[in-house]
């Protein structure tokens, strides 16, 4: 398994940005419209909700415990308005709202904390296809190059409204597909997730799986809330598309390190880019 970051090392941040979600009412009555544009129209884009894709995690078959944390938004925590603490508050194996417990670091009554699962979508036109782009959040990255605020994506690519192609990536990579050699369900893409690091495959995974639809189930990993349940995906967004929920694009940088890493102990190193500041939020790698 590649045990490397999912970018190479950004500049230590210099400026602070104040980017904040559309207006709400603006944001209505662009989606107004946009619904109204008669069938064929060149907008005509399927909704985000469309194409999420079910996720499954890396499970016992090595005799561990499988996945510990999942996709979830990265802030989740209101108590806490601090993202450097977020692998401190993050309680393992737990997926759904109001999660409670002990943090992975061992801070005692965490919660209630926000571990619904979640997505940042962003679209882009760029090189003949529409790109929608689905950014993951995990708030620890516990494999062999630990670090925290671990970032993944997958893409579907689209020509004249079909999905052609779907990018996954994996640390610092990524691999295009085709749409027809992508595994399926219910027409979704079906997602591989290795354990730790995240890195996504089209191969199978055995461990606990959240469908596009939010459906979780442990299968043969350890979930100690939300198997069984219904938890529908959060899908942040500041684009005009139906079904979105807006979100303020701060903080710019996330720090990778943490105190708990016996490898990357420095609270505040480690600096990498937000997903909205990296070269492929507008400029995709193309198939």
């Amino acid at each position: 398994m590649t045990t490397t970051y999912d970018q190479s090392p950004q500049d230590t941040p210099t400026t602070t940005r104040q980017v904040m979600p559309m207006p709400s009412l603006i944001r209505q009555l662009l989606t107004t419209l946009l619904l109204a544009l008669p069938a064929g129209a060149a907008m005509a884009l399927p909704a985000p909700a469309d194409y999420l894709a079910t996720l499954q995690f890396d499970g016992k078959d090595w005799f561990d415990s499988g996945e510990q944390n999942f996709p979830q938004p990265y802030r989740f925590t209101p108590y806490d308005n601090d993202v450097e603490h977020n692998k401190e508050n993050l309680v393992r194996f737990k997926i759904g709202t109001g999660v409670t417990g002990t943090g992975s670091t061992g801070w005692a009554n965490r919660g209630p904390n926000d571990q619904r699962p979640a997505v940042y979508f962003h679209h882009v036109n760029s090189g003949g296809y529409d790109v929608y782009q689905y950014w993951l959040y995990y708030a620890d990255n516990d494999w062999l190059n630990d670090h925290e605020h671990d970032w993944e994506k997958y893409f579907v690519y689209f020509q004249n409204g079909l999905p052609t192609h779907v990018l996954i990536s994996q640390h610092n990579g990524q691999q295009i597909v085709t749409w027809s050699a992508m595994p399926k369900d219910n027409n979704r893409p079906k997602i591989g997730v290795d354990g730790g690091a995240h890195a996504m495959k089209t191969g199978s995974e055995d461990g606990v799986k959240i469908r596009y639809n939010g459906e979780v189930s442990k299968n043969n990993g350890r979930l100690d809330q939300g198997s069984g349940q219904t938890i529908p995906w959060i899908i942040y967004s500041n684009d005009i598309f139906p079904g979105v929920t807006p979100y303020t694009q701060l903080p710019d940088y996330f720090y990778y390190g943490d105190p708990a890493y016996s490898t990357n102990s420095a609270e505040y190193g480690d600096v990498r880019t937000a997903p909205w500041l990296r070269s492929e939020w507008n400029t995709p790698p193309l198939p």
